[in-house]
């Protein structure tokens, strides 16, 4: 079991039982955050996770979109940890980036 932060593609692809060069496209086209660090891609642990939970979507269910606002007052109601409220914050930030990623396309 894996308890790295951070990952290398090949660890990435043996962790979700993967093909490497399936880790590289989706670096490549976005889906899976890295940093580019000499010639050899990391990836952080929480970019994983958060790939494993956009995909895991059933097809043809849409995800509903809710502003940050929205959010924020969930997770006060919720009264969450600050872990996992931190872990929430992060998500909402990735999805906000990668969002403007596929408007600039």
């Amino acid at each position: 079991m894996f308890t790295k932060e951070i990952m290398t593609p090949e660890q990435v692809a043996e962790y979700l039982q993967l093909d490497p060069t399936t880790i590289y496209r989706y670096i490549k086209e976005g889906k899976l955050f890295a940093s580019k660090i000499g010639r050899q891609y990391r990836v952080p642990k929480e970019s994983v996770d958060i790939f494993l939970m956009l995909n895991a979507v059933p097809k043809g269910i849409k995800l509903r979109r809710y502003s940050i606002e929205q959010i924020e007052g969930f997770i006060k109601e919720d009264q969450i940890t600050d872990e996992t409220r931190s872990k929430a914050l992060k998500l909402l930030k990735t999805l906000s980036i990668d969002e403007c990623k596929a408007n600039q396309q």
